[in-house]
């Protein structure tokens, strides 16, 4: 039985653990902009103990843009719904408010129903409304000692496409290959799953996110992308799934993909 919430409170139905893995094709550059201290121009961010990261905040960002460019790709070529287990997400509607609305236009939203698809997922700040993200990212961190080493540039003049004379730039970055294996990261996503009908299909557009990283994902993350950094392959490694009663008993229990996606219902569909 679903139980929708009372106006201004989104009800939880269940909580969902995902670990992601992130695999290294090229060097990998997430910078924390310049040092004065440093003989490096642009250092690579690190966590307190030294190690090399990638923001959760980047990791947001990132899948943001990720399922707003395909998600607005399936529309452009025609395609107005998306299979998600046995059940069908409506993409006729806005997609994301960052892509499609101006900003002026955004912050005239009055109220949920109003949000665009993956506002409702990952958050939404206007005058009217604002609704913080359903789903969030961990700092993703190397599965083992991740080296870096230090690549010049040449500054470019974009005015001359030409190199700015005495401008070279000092890039760290985090190497591809730990030994004879490939660089790997790993991180969390939290979801939030809620019961107002309102969020249904943005529930649904989660779940099929994770059935697009059990197949991997092959994209670019953080800087210097045009320089040969950033390429990446990033996959599901497990799922853990707490129910409300799990919730409170402080359990998570371990969920197959197929089996997860095959549970999922869109609110108010039985």
């Amino acid at each position: 039985m679903l139980v929708v919430s009372p106006a201004g409170l989104l009800t939880l139905r269940r909580r969902v653990w995902a670990k992601c893995g992130i695999e290294l094709q090229e060097p990998l550059h997430l910078g924390a902009g310049k040092d004065p201290t440093s003989p490096i121009d642009l250092i690579v961010m690190r966590d307190s103990l030294g190690r090399p990261i990638i923001p959760g905040s980047s990791l947001k960002g990132f899948f943001r843009s990720f399922l707003a460019r395909t998600l607005l790709g399936l529309k452009a070529a025609g395609i107005h719904s998306l299979q998600v287990g046995s059940e069908t997400v409506d993409l006729s509607g806005c997609i994301d408010s960052v892509a499609e609305d101006p900003k002026e236009e955004r912050g005239l939203k009055r109220s949920i129903g109003e949000l665009c698809l993956l506002d409702k997922l990952f958050g939404f700040a206007g005058k009217k409304v604002s609704l913080s993200s359903r789903v969030r990212f961990t700092d993703a961190i190397p599965s083992r000692s991740a080296g870096t080493f230090v690549r010049t540039h040449v500054s470019i003049d974009r005015e001359r496409d030409a190199a700015e004379r005495g401008m070279l730039v000092h890039v760290e970055a985090v190497r591809e290959h730990a030994g004879e294996e490939s660089t790997k990261f790993t991180f969390y996503m939290i979801f939030d799953e809620v019961s107002d009908p309102n969020f249904s299909h943005s529930n649904l557009i989660f779940y099929k996110l994770l059935e697009l990283l059990s197949k991997g994902i092959e994209d670019f993350v953080g800087g210097w992308k045009s320089r040969g950094y950033g390429h990446v392959r990033i996959g599901l490694e497990e799922i853990e799934v707490a129910e409300i009663s799990d919730l409170i008993e402080g359990r998570r229990v371990k969920k197959d993909l197929q089996a997860l996606l095959e549970e999922v219902k869109a609110v108010g569909s039985g």
